[in-house]
């Protein structure tokens, strides 16, 4: 080996190379630049000459040529020409020395391996690559894809030299990295990790033994070239140790089975374990591994497996009996991934391939062949009740029924032993919903619930107009299970009595169902006040009406009154409340204000009323428009003809 701690060209220990600050250069230039122009505006001003004539003498004057042509005629303009002379003179001349000086010592100190000093000494927790061979030109390329910071030591000189010291961004010393001096100069102390790849045991021993012995606490990956080594390695106080002639072997096998090896993503329990691998092996094919894809993370939890006959699965199966705590582990597992999880197989060919998956798909196991991650989230979040934390398995159900089907849903989730965590209504014109906790897990307190509802008309008229706001019934509830097995069980049931809409929606999702099953409509109407046509149409058909909107032009206010019609007694009623004295007046201001123009917030049991609503409202002339955009509504009522008015007593 090559001893010594070279750097491009031996270099004192402490080397004292001077620099000048670029700041310096500027400012001597910037003064050329004011001399200048004191010079163009001062001929300008003092010697009366026009601007191009100006910069002549300034320019010639200042750098003291002076060709006689334009010659100064009186004591002013001569103290003039005195000054521009000497600050010329002196300015430049410290200007071009300073300029030949920064040269100078910038071929210096490229030349003399100073920059590179500096540059190394400011290194801080930054990795030491300690040979650029095969292997080490791999781990590099690595750590520059991922912007790492890092310090090569490569004893062969023309590597260094010819090499890696021709990229200005690479960072190398050429010499030997088992000497104590040279990891000292590479700031050992300062690294973040030491990664060792040279194609000799010995000196990767040394080396490990020289990095740990001066900083006890970094990071030590070192390369075995022999597998007995190994051992070795890590005593030394390696922290990882790789054999890439080892590893390799499996990294050769892969690529030349690469034609007849699939990728499989299943659903099923640990129980299934057996028909699955069954099926695989019947076949001739071997099961590579396993990877578990956890919501929580990017990637799947992989493990190698290398399952390839019976026997292997005989015992495995056996030592999950005998060992009951390992069995619950690969079960919670499981759970935590609704069972959902991808296998490589390979094959002897891919007729063999093709045969498995088939017949996995006929025992209802296969949810895919080579899925992507995203495709098997996806898959994960359509088929499985992705789990948030093993401990408490959940799901989120959006579901559409009335206020009087909450027994039946409580029932059905409750006697299942599952907990009824909260509930979500999609109020529109809020972007997020209006959550409620309700932690209820026993049927009783439903019942003690419903009872308070029965005696509370206030309360159940507010559920209701709750529920008819939220699309017509539509909300969502996260509930908490034992397992995911139940969780299923409980989805399953909702599904068959024609509440569920969907499992773990996201947003978008829940919107799209609210427009597609949504039964509730804004209708912007135009009407003299006192006319209740409108409300006997929508109730008529079968509509209830939940409010009233007057819009006042001017100062863009909207009033809203709460009426909740549902029933012909209701319209009676507010009939009867129109003709009160007050109630008329305040009626016919707002009737007069709003230009004739309002809204019914109208919720009907499905789509086909709605429309039916609005095809006669139209008939009779009062529609203007459905689910009208507000900023479209203001261009409405602002655009209408305003009558002057009075209030009647």
């Amino acid at each position: 080996m090559i001893g010594g701690d070279q750097l491009r060209n031996p270099i004192p220990p402490n080397p004292v190379v001077p620099s000048i600050p670029s700041s310096i250069l500027r400012y001597a230039l910037l003064g050329v630049g004011l001399l200048l122009a004191y010079g163009i505006i001062g001929s300008m001003i003092i010697m009366r000459l026009d601007p191009i004539n100006a910069l002549y003498f300034a320019v010639i004057t200042t750098a003291t040529v002076g060709y006689g042509d334009i010659s100064p005629a009186n004591p002013i303009q001569k103290l003039f020409v005195v000054t521009l002379v000497l600050g010329g003179a002196s300015l430049l001349a410290y200007a071009f020395t300073l300029a030949i000086a920064v040269v100078s010592m910038t071929f210096e100190d490229i030349t003399s391996g100073a920059r590179e000093k500096r540059r190394i000494a400011s290194l801080n927790n930054h990795f030491i690559l300690c040979g650029y061979g095969r292997v080490g030109s791999a781990v590099h390329r690595e750590l520059k894809k991922r912007k790492q910071q890092a310090l090569i030591i490569e004893r062969d000189k023309n590597v260094v030299e010819k090499e890696l010291w021709a990229e200005p961004e690479v960072m190398a010393i050429h010499g030997d990295a088992t000497e104590e001096s040279l990891m000292r100069q590479a700031r050992v102390e300062k690294a973040r990790g030491v990664i060792i790849t040279t194609g000799d045991d010995v000196d990767n021993l040394f080396i490990t033994l020289t990095a740990r012995e001066l900083n006890s606490e970094v990071w030590i990956v070192a390369r075995a070239s022999k597998e007995e080594n190994i051992k070795r390695l890590s005593r030394s106080g390696a922290d990882k140790v790789i054999s890439p002639e080892t590893s390799g072997a499996a990294d050769i096998y892969f690529a030349a089975i690469e034609p007849t090896i699939m990728k499989i993503t299943e659903m099923h329990d640990v129980s299934d374990i057996r028909k699955e691998s069954e099926i695989i092996l019947k076949h001739g094919c071997t099961l590579e591994n396993i990877e578990y894809h956890l919501p929580e993370f990017k990637e799947p939890l992989a493990r190698i497996v290398g399952l390839s006959d019976q026997e292997q699965l005989d015992r495995f199966l056996e030592s999950l009996e005998r060992d009951k705590s390992r069995k619950k582990s690969l079960e919670r597992i499981y759970e935590s991934v609704s069972g959902i999880h991808s296998h490589w197989i390979s094959g002897p060919d891919k007729k063999s391939l093709d045969a498995v998956a088939k017949e996995l798909e006929n025992e209802g196991f296969l949810l895919g062949i080579d899925l992507e991650e995203q495709e098997i989230k996806e898959a994960a979040r359509k088929y499985g009740r992705l789990v948030e934390v093993v401990i408490k398995p959940e799901i989120k159900i959006t579901e559409m029924h009335g206020v009087l089907d909450i027994r039946e849903e409580a029932e059905i989730i409750l006697k299942n032993g599952c907990t009824l965590e909260d509930i979500e209504y999609y109020l529109p014109g809020f972007r997020e919903p209006l959550m409620r906790k309700v932690n209820l897990s026993e049927l009783g307190e439903m019942d003690r619930f419903l009872e308070g509802l029965n005696h509370d008309s206030v309360k159940m008229e507010n559920l209701e107009r709750l529920y008819t706001l939220s699309g017509g019934g539509i909300h969502s509830h996260r509930i908490s299970g034992p397992d995911t097995k139940t969780l299923g069980v409980v989805e399953e049931k909702l599904k068959e009595k024609g509440f569920l809409l969907g499992v773990n929606l996201t947003k978008n999702e829940i919107t799209n169902e609210i427009q597609k099953f949504g039964r509730i409509s804004e209708m912007l109407l135009k009407h003299d006040v006192g006319q209740v046509d409108d409300k006997k149409i929508v109730i008529s058909l079968g509509g209830r009406i939940l409010d009233s909107k007057h819009y006042l032009p001017g100062v863009h206010q909207v009033v809203t009154r709460k009426l909740y019609l549902k029933s012909m007694e209701d319209l009676e009623r507010c009939e009867k409340e129109y003709q009160k004295p007050d109630a008329k007046r305040s009626l016919q201001a707002l009737d007069e204000i709003s230009r004739h123009i309002h809204s019914h917030t109208v919720s009907a049991p499905d789509v086909k009323v709605i429309k039916s609503i609005e095809k006669a409202l139209i008939k009779e002339g009062m529609l203007l428009g459905a689910d009208v955009p507000e900023e479209e509504i203001w261009e409405i009522v602002e655009s209408a003809e305003a009558r002057k008015f009075c209030i009647e007593d």
